[in-house]
């Protein structure tokens, strides 16, 4: 029905009941039986309205009926008193129904206007006329664009009504409400503005925006619901169910019809004992008069509750059949803005309770992604909203644009449909290796260069060194040629990290900022480098540049130019490469593993750039790569947070590796398919090493940190089954067989020039390094080792330790695993490898060691005395354990190490069950923490239990956990449990007695 207030259209619509009531009356079928006069004056109680005729013109476009907002940051109404008087709340529902009702009272005016008549006369000719009838649009409105028969839409956005256009818009992230939507036109913008249009979306987004006025406004409501009282902080989630219990749905909906619904949810029972047995505010002050608990408190409840995403996805699919798509968005943006507000005020709970809901609610708002098929049989892939964003952005010569790519969110994807759509423009695709680049030339269109970074130089600057190059600087190589005076292997490793760093440096010259500011004595002490020291290593360090340069200087190998020499001097030329005379623009991948000699000829293009990457996978700096994605200005930024390569399981344990190692604030989120983290199939790769044979379930990948541990895990399998397959990332030559051999009969021979009277000849070696080493004979293996120890040299050391760990079985082994190398991964039984050579790859299966940087302890365990910080490891660290645990796609398995980094966010992967599942009556329930002597409260609303997890290094083992245990680990949930939490007896805790040689170290 229709109301008209100043020739604009207000509807009403009427429900089933309303329809039925109407048809029976004289009233209503009258119209239809009988000839109406548009004389008839009927009054604004009409029944009828909307069923008389109506103009043909075109109804006109009007703004919103809702009116103006007081600003993007108005406040919201708040909310009531934890104790209102009970009469408030006996027919809410009823005062709703009411208050809608009442305004409809205020329109005066009938659907007809003056407009619609002329004079008398003109009855009979449009009588005798063909009516003109308004043209329908599209079925779609013109929302999906054109089809095969439709080729261009007859009707838009503006021909809607406003109530569909709210719902259209209400369906959008509000991100794109305020940054875009409220930018199209006023009716748009009072729309947004308006504070019914879905306030707790809006209010949400403004907090985790950490805009002034929300954040000051949440505040506000937790102080006022003694949420963030310290004196009642053990009761903060029991007042945050109160204050979700009073939640207001802006629809028609009975409570009982929501709580018939919530009712199938697998975690209601333990909701519902929970309120009856220690929330009795909630029955007392906001009930409904429905037999059962306040739907809304158990709603919250089974959100706190909740174990996985999967929980509140079931929750989803069950309120669907009460309520609307966006009374359900708009009640877990409620609750997951309150559990961001308890996490930022420190109060102790999961950070997998807001995750959980984020979670779900951006797979709402940005729906599933899918792999379709194109009319012409090639795949296509429906983008991300994130992803949409970029594709709609026109890049100018400007423009520096950065896009910030979580793992396997989709950046060479995007990056492809961002050229597809420009194919009058040229663009230079910039990765760092060559197999990425000819992998890119296949998927980009024909108006894409793809090049590495290195030919660009070698074509220029290169070509001219071909007979004099070599691939890195060694420190035996650097130290024949050092001045006399000087020479030495721990001389050598400073001049050789002082050229190295200015290669890598935009400097045009080398400074005493390229000196590193400490080095290695014999003994293995780091001492600092003065000033005079490091004048003197700059000259040093200049002449052996300036013979590298001469292409006629071939005397030494410390002359020979390195690849990164040659991009130097590439970076140098005066002018600069000129890239944009021939690009409009480039796209630099990897941006975060950039040097700056590399950033300066990239950002001194007049072109238009894109930089893409991860800083999070920075894990080159020991190259000299910086991370341009932080430093480097940019006139626009965009991220990409979804991935297309895991579910929420796995994408979990990587988003908090960020936020507590790093202090990320943005969220990684996976996609809706399945996956698991030390789940069914931890077992069976668990029994498939023990025994060699091939694991089920696609490729299974063993990553490490080093070759050492890739060594290791390669000899355990072929221990089990000498038959069994391996593939080794990036080939098996990257281990170093051979050289582990050499070093291995370079101990050998140095034992018999101990043991013999006569020494044996030295043994053919090829390695011209380790083959110096020989000629000191009984010396020859520990001559090596202080080599190793004075110029740092990582990669022999890990070499040095396979040989002294294995000792005699080397040559066995070196030859075992040439024979069991699988070059094709998809034929491999295992596949084993660094995280270094796996960064861009992924695996059905992953399971990670345990030689990344290390936890001591689960969080609630770690002494303030032991001097633990998560700042004082370098980031980098913490960058290999994030790229490693997101290689997995469907299956990961973790170490109790990574379990120790998850529980400092609260995470101890706990489960909610009911007592009469676990324990039978009268019996009483021991808690399963070893030293516990408490056993679990009988009349408990639920039991909380350990989940038990096979890790990569061990079984940690699961049970119930007493209420004091639940305390210790999540903190007030424990209340939620029973009242008796803090009168049971504590587990003692250790003292934690200081080493005495860091004492002495702190004293002095």
């Amino acid at each position: 029905m229709e109301v008209a207030v100043k020739a604009r259209a207000k509807r009403r619509h009427l429900n089933a009941e309303e329809c039925e009531d109407l048809g029976r009356s004289t009233a209503g079928t009258g119209p239809l039986t009988q000839p109406c006069f548009f004389s008839q004056g009927w009054g604004n109680r009409d029944p009828n309205r909307g069923l008389y005729p109506r103009t043909t013109n075109k109804r006109q476009n009007t703004g919103s009926t809702s009116g103006s907002s007081s600003g993007l940051s108005g406040q919201q109404k708040s909310f009531s008193d934890l104790e209102p008087e009970p009469e408030d709340f006996e027919d809410a529902f009823l005062v709703e129904e009411m208050e809608e009702i009442e305004e409809y009272d205020d329109d005066y005016l009938e659907g007809v206007t003056a407009e619609m008549f002329g004079e008398d006369d003109e009855f009979d000719k449009c009588h005798n006329e063909e009516d003109e009838v308004e043209p329908l649009p599209d079925p779609h409105y013109g929302l999906i664009g054109c089809g095969n028969v439709l080729l261009q839409p007859s009707g838009c956005m503006d021909d809607l009504p406003e109530d569909v256009l709210r719902q259209i818009l209400c369906l959008l992230p509000a991100q794109d409400l305020y940054r875009s939507v409220i930018h199209v036109c006023h009716r748009w913008r009072n729309i947004v503005e308006d504070p019914k249009f879905v306030p707790y979306k809006k209010q949400y987004f403004r907090y985790t925006m950490r805009e002034k006025d929300t954040v000051l406004e949440i505040d506000s409501i937790l102080k006022k619901s003694s949420i963030t009282d310290p004196s009642l902080s053990q009761h903060s989630i029991r007042y945050l169910v109160v204050l979700m219990a009073q939640h207001k749905v802006r629809e028609r909906v009975r409570p009982d019809d929501i709580l018939e619904h919530v009712k199938k949810h697998r975690l209601f029972p333990q909701a519902e004992a929970s309120i009856r047995l220690h929330i009795p505010d909630i029955q007392k002050c906001f009930h409904f008069h429905n037999e059962g608990p306040n739907p809304y408190a158990a709603m919250a409840l089974i959100l706190i509750l909740s174990e996985s995403v999967g929980d509140v996805q079931d929750l989803v699919s069950l309120l669907s059949g009460c309520l609307s798509h966006t009374a359900i968005s708009e009640f877990l943006s409620h609750m997951s803005m309150m559990l961001l507000s308890l996490k930022r005020n420190n109060i102790q709970i999961s950070n997998r309770l807001h995750y959980n809901i984020y979670y779900v609610l951006h797979l709402m708002e940005n729906g599933p992604f899918f792999v379709s098929t194109s009319e012409h049989g090639r795949p296509q892939i429906r983008l991300t909203g994130e992803q949409q964003q970029i594709l709609s952005h026109d890049i100018q010569a400007d423009h520096v644009v950065k896009i910030i790519a979580f793992a396997g969110t989709g950046k060479t994807t995007t990056l492809v449909k961002f050229a597809e759509q420009r194919p009058h423009l040229r663009f230079l695709y910039v990765a760092f290796n060559k197999s990425v680049a000819c992998e890119a030339q296949r998927r980009f269109p024909n108006n894409v260069d793809c090049k590495t970074v290195h030919s660009l130089a070698f074509c220029s600057v290169g070509t001219r060194y071909r007979e004099k190059l070599t691939f890195n600087l060694k420190a035996f190589s650097i130290s024949p040629v050092l001045p006399e005076g000087r020479g030495g292997y721990i001389n050598a490793k400073v001049v050789t990290t002082t050229l190295n760093s200015f290669m890598a440096s935009a400097d045009p010259a080398i400074t005493t900022r390229h000196v590193p500011s400490t080095h290695i004595s014999k003994s293995g002490t780091r001492y600092p480098i003065d000033e005079d020291e490091k004048e003197s290593y700059v000259e040093i360090a200049q002449e052996i540049w300036n013979k590298m340069k001469n292409l006629k200087e071939t005397s030494a190998d410390a002359y020979n130019m390195t690849h990164d020499g040659y991009l130097k001097l590439w970076q140098l030329q005066n002018p600069k490469p000129c890239l944009s005379d021939k690009y409009d623009v480039l796209l630099i991948d990897e941006a975060q593993d950039c040097t700056p000699a590399i950033l300066d000829v990239m950002l001194s293009q007049r072109c238009g750039k894109i930089l893409v990457g991860d800083p999070h996978q920075q894990i080159y700096t020991f190259k000299g790569a910086v991370n341009a994605l932080d430093f480097i200005e940019h006139t626009h930024i965009y991220y990409l947070t979804q991935s297309f390569r895991f579910g929420a399981e796995i994408a979990y344990v990587g988003a908090t590796i960020l936020t507590v190692c790093k202090g990320v604030q943005k969220i990684l989120v996976g996609g809706k398919q399945k996956g698991g983290v030390c789940d069914e199939t931890a077992d069976k790769v668990a029994e498939a090493i023990r025994t060699g044979a091939t694991p089920p379930g696609g490729t299974t990948a063993i990553l490490s940190r080093c070759n050492l541990n890739v060594f290791n895990e390669a000899v355990r399998l072929t221990d089990a089954n000498p038959a069994c397959r391996l593939h080794f990332v990036g080939d098996v030559k990257n281990i170093g067989l051979n050289r582990i051999l050499e070093i291995w009969q370079l101990m050998q021979f140095a034992q018999q020039n101990i043991q013999e009277k006569q020494p044996p000849p030295p043994p053919k070696l090829k390695d011209p390094l380790i083959r110096s080493f020989a000629k000191k004979n009984a010396k020859a293996f520990w001559a090596l080792k202080a080599y190793i120890t004075q110029t740092e040299d990582l990669e022999l050391w890990a070499k040095l330790n396979i040989v002294e760990k294995y000792t005699s079985r080397v040559p066995e082994l070196v030859t075992r695993l040439e024979k069991c190398n699988e070059k094709d991964l998809n034929k491999a039984d295992f596949i084993v490898g660094t995280v270094h050579k796996a960064k861009g790859l992924e695996f059905d299966t992953v399971m990670v060691t345990d030689d990344f940087a290390k936890v001591p302890s689960s969080w609630h365990n770690l002494n303030p005395n032991m001097n633990f910080s998560f700042s004082r490891i370098p980031d980098d660290e913490w960058n290999l354990l994030y790229v490693a645990v997101t290689r997995a796609k469907t299956s990961l398995i973790i170490t109790k190490n990574i379990r120790h980094i998850i529980t400092a966010a609260g995470e101890y992967f706990l489960q909610s069950k009911m007592p009469s599942s676990l324990s039978k009556v009268g019996e009483p329930l021991p808690c399963s923490i070893p030293k516990c002597p408490n056993c679990i409260t009988p009349s408990s609303a639920f039991i909380m239990c350990k989940r038990q997890m096979k890790c990569a290094d061990g079984v940690s083992e699961g049970g119930p956990l007493c209420e004091r245990c639940v305390w210790t680990r999540i903190g007030p949930t424990a209340f939620l449990m029973t009242e008796d939490v803090l009168s049971m007896a504590p587990i003692s805790q250790r003292l934690v007695v200081p080493d005495p040689h860091e004492m002495l170290l702190e004293l002095l």
